[in-house]
C-alpha cells in the first residue's frame, strides 16, 4: 500500500474561495471539508467578490465574462425558476447540452433548489436519454436547442416522472402532453417572478442543502454493461477538488485560465469547469470543439488537462505547420530540436543539465519552442496534464522536447477525481500514472490479481439505486478500479490493462491487449486498433485508419500497416505476436452499440459487428501459420 504523509498543521479560518491559500497556510492534508454546499459557496463568492470573473464563454471573437454577481444573480432565478415548476429537494433534473456557461448556472441552479443534477452527454441517443432519464426518474431537463427537444419528446411518454424541458437556444415548444416546454429566458423570468412572490424560498432552499446529500449523478460509460449512476455528495466533490489542489496548488491563489470545450455530463470536464472554480482561483472558457484553436490563441491559457488524443492533434497541427515554415525556421527548428534531445537524456539519466547545456536549451526556447508554442496558444502553459486514456510515449516525449512537462494522473468517475498523479518530479517520464497524492488520507494498492484499488474521502458513497454493483465494486474502505497496474519501490504505478480486457486464448494464454493497442494507435496510419483472440489460438487485430491512413490507396495502407505489426511482433514474445490483421469496413459507431457516448470502445459489440471478419482473420491465420511451417521444413 502507498500512502505520502503530511504534517499536521493548525485549523484553517473561514475564507473565500474555500480553498484560498490552503497550501501554503496549513498543508492541504489538513484540509476539511466545510458546512457549506457548492450553491452556498456561489452566492458566498459574490458576496465577497461580485466584479471577479467567474467564468467566461467565447462568442467566435473573444471570450465574454460572467461575474460571480451576475452568476450567482442567473442561479438564483434558475432555482426559483425550477422551484415553481415544483421541482423540489432531492429531485433528478438531467442537462444535455454542450459545455458552455448556462450548463454551469444550471446545475447551481438545480443544486440551489435543492436537487441534484444529472448529467447526460450531448450527443446521446434517443434511447440512451431513455435510459438515463427512467433510471434516475428526473422531473425536469434542459437541452440544447430543439434537436435535442425533439429527441425527448420522441421518448417522453415512456418517461412517467418527466414534467418540464428547458431549451438554452431552442422555442418554448416541449413534448406534447403533461411536459411543459419551456426557454433559458422564459424560465429566468418565471424564476424572478416567483421569488417576489415568495421572497423567503430561495434563502429556505439554499439553507437546506446538507454536505452529504447528493451534488451530481454521473453515468458510467457502459463500457462493460448498462450504465450506472455515480453518486457524489458535495463532501466527495469538495475532496475531489482538494485533488486537484495538491497537484496544482497555484490554482488556490492565482487565476489560472483554462479552456473547456469538452462535455460536462462527464466527471473531468465537469470537475474542472464546474466545480474546481468555485473553490479556487481557476477561470474557464467555455467554447465548442470546433473554435478550440482561435480560443487557445486568444486566451492563451495557463493550463491544460485534456485527453491524450488531443494532446496528439495539437501536436499534428504544430508539426504540419513546421513543414509549412520557412527553411530557415525548419534548420532553427531541427538544431533546438538537437539541444532539446541532449536535455531529455540527462533527465532520463537522472542527471542534473549542465549550465552550458541548459543555456542552449533556454536560447531554443526563446527563438524556437516558445513561437511554435504561441501560434498555438499555449506558450503560456507550463505544466499539461493528461488522463482518460493511455498516451504514447512519442507524444509525451515530444511535448517534453518543446519545454511543456506533460504528466499523467488517474481517476474514475468514482473517485470524481485523482487519485494518482506524476505530482512529485519535473518532466517524468512517460509510462506510469504517477503515485498517490501527497495527503495520507488517500491510498493505493494492489490485489492479488493485480488489480489497482483506491482509497480517500473523495470516494462515491454508492451507485444510485443500485445496492448489488456497489458492494461488488468497493473491499472494504477500498475501490476496486477494474484496473491491472503494476507499483515499483517508489510507489509509481504503471497501467497495464483492463481485468475485463484480458484475453485468454484457447492454448490458455493470459494476454493483456491493451500495450499492442497503444502501440498500433501510434503509427499514423491508424487511429483505433482492437486486438482479437479471446478463445481463439492466435491474436489478431482489427483496425480502423487515421485520416492519414484513409488517403492511401488499398494497396499501400495494407503494406504500412503489415510492416507496423512486423516491427511490433519483433519485440514480443510468439505468444502475444498478431498473426493477421483486418481493416474495417466502417468507421465504429454508437449506435450500433460499439462506442460508448464518451468513445469508449465495447469490445463485445465490436466483436459481435465484424465477426465475419474475425472468422475470415481466423481461418486465415491458421493457414498462414500452416505455411509458415511448411517453410520452415522447406
Amino acid at each position: 500500500m502507498a500512502t505520502n504523509p503530511v504534517p499536521a498543521a493548525p485549523a484553517r479560518t473561514r475564507q473565500v474561495p474555500v480553498l484560498s491559500g490552503v497550501i501554503d497556510d496549513v498543508g492541504v492534508a489538513n484540509f476539511q471539508a466545510v458546512e457549506r454546499t457548492f450553491a452556498q459557496m456561489v452566492q458566498e463568492r459574490a458576496e465577497v467578490e461580485p466584479d471577479e470573473v467567474a467564468f467566461c464563454q467565447w462568442d467566435g471573437t473573444r471570450a465574454i465574462p460572467t461575474t460571480w454577481a451576475q452568476y450567482a444573480s442567473a442561479v438564483r432565478e434558475v432555482a426559483l425558476g425550477l422551484a415553481g415548476l415544483g421541482v423540489g429537494p432531492g429531485d433528478r433534473v438531467a442537462i444535455m447540452a454542450p459545455g458552455r456557461g448556462e450548463w454551469v448556472i444550471a446545475a447551481l441552479g438545480i443544486l440551489s433548489a435543492g436537487a441534484i443534477p444529472v448529467g447526460v452527454y450531448p450527443m446521446s441517443s434517443a434511447a440512451e436519454v431513455r435510459q438515463l432519464l427512467g433510471h434516475s426518474e428526473a422531473v425536469a431537463m434542459f437541452v440544447g436547442d430543439d434537436n435535442d427537444v425533439a429527441k425527448v419528446t420522441s421518448v417522453a411518454s415512456e418517461l412517467p416522472a418527466l414534467r418540464a424541458v428547458i431549451s438554452f437556444d431552442g422555442s418554448q415548444s416541449g413534448p406534447a402532453g403533461k411536459v411543459i416546454g419551456k426557454t433559458w429566458a422564459s424560465l429566468r423570468d418565471a424564476g424572478r417572478a416567483h421569488g417576489l412572490a415568495n421572497p423567503a424560498l430561495f434563502d429556505e432552499r439554499l439553507g437546506g442543502g446538507q454536505i452529504d446529500q447528493p451534488a451530481a449523478l454521473f453515468y458510467t460509460s457502459g463500457s462493460t454493461g448498462a450504465p450506472k449512476g455515480v453518486v457524489h455528495t458535495h463532501r466527495t466533490l469538495q475532496y475531489a477538488v482538494l485533488g486537484c489542489a495538491l497537484i496544482i496548488p497555484e490554482v488556490t491563489t492565482t487565476r489560472r485560465d483554462s479552456l473547456s470545450f469538452l462535455g460536462l455530463s462527464h466527471v473531468s470536464p465537469a470537475m474542472s469547469g464546474v466545480y474546481v472554480p468555485i473553490m479556487t482561483r481557476a477561470v474557464v472558457t467555455f467554447c465548442r470543439l470546433d473554435q478550440l484553436s482561435e480560443a487557445l490563441r486568444a486566451v492563451r491559457p495557463t493550463g491544460m488537462v485534456w485527453p491524450p488524443r488531443l494532446h496528439e492533434k495539437l501536436l499534428s497541427v504544430a508539426l504540419a505547420a513546421i513543414k509549412g515554415a520557412p527553411a530557415s525556421f525548419q534548420k532553427s527548428y531541427e538544431e533546438a530540436m538537437a539541444v532539446a534531445r541532449e536535455v531529455a537524456a540527462a533527465r532520463r539519466r537522472g542527471e542534473c543539465v549542465p549550465a552550458e547545456l541548459q543555456a542552449r536549451y533556454d536560447q531554443a526556447q526563446e527563438k524556437v519552442f516558445l513561437p511554435l508554442r504561441a501560434k498555438l496558444g499555449v506558450d503560456r502553459v507550463n505544466i499539461a496534464w493528461t488522463a482518460s486514456g493511455a498516451m504514447t510515449p512519442e507524444v509525451h516525449a515530444l511535448w517534453q522536447l518543446w519545454g511543456v512537462d506533460l504528466r499523467e494522473m488517474y481517476g474514475t468517475t468514482e473517485t470524481c477525481g485523482w487519485v494518482l498523479a506524476q505530482w512529485d518530479r519535473a518532466f517524468p517520464p512517460p509510462g506510469t500514472i504517477g503515485k498517490a497524492m501527497p495527503d495520507p488520507r488517500f491510498g493505493v494498492k494492489v490485489s492479488s490479481e493485480g488489480e489497482l484499488l483506491v482509497k480517500g474521502p473523495l470516494l462515491f458513497p454508492g451507485y444510485w439505486n443500485n445496492p448489488d454493483a456497489t458492494a461488488d465494486a468497493m473491499e472494504g474502505e477500498w475501490y476496486r478500479t477494474g484496473d491491472l497496474v503494476e507499483i515499483d519501490a517508489s510507489g509509481e504505478v504503471k497501467l497495464i490493462g483492463r481485468v475485463k480486457d484480458i484475453i485468454v486464448t484457447s492454448g490458455g494464454k493470459t494476454i493483456n491487449p491493451q500495450p499492442t493497442e497503444v502501440r498500433l494507435k501510434a503509427s499514423p496510419l491508424v487511429e483505433e486498433a482492437v486486438v482479437v483472440g479471446d478463445g481463439r489460438k492466435y491474436l489478431t487485430v482489427l483496425i480502423w485508419p487515421s485520416e492519414n491512413g484513409s488517403k492511401l490507396d488499398r494497396g499501400a495502407l495494407h503494406e504500412g500497416l503489415r510492416k507496423q505489426i512486423e516491427d511490433i511482433n519483433a519485440e514480443l514474445a510468439r505468444p502475444l505476436q498478431v498473426k493477421d490483421f483486418r481493416i474495417a469496413p466502417r468507421p465504429l459507431s454508437p449506435g450500433e452499440g460499439e462506442l460508448t457516448a464518451k468513445g469508449t470502445i465495447r469490445r463485445a459489440a465490436v466483436l459481435t459487428s465484424f465477426s465475419a471478419l474475425v472468422d475470415e482473420m481466423y481461418d486465415r491465420a491458421e493457414h498462414n501459420e500452416f505455411a509458415d511451417q511448411a517453410r520452415l521444413q522447406g
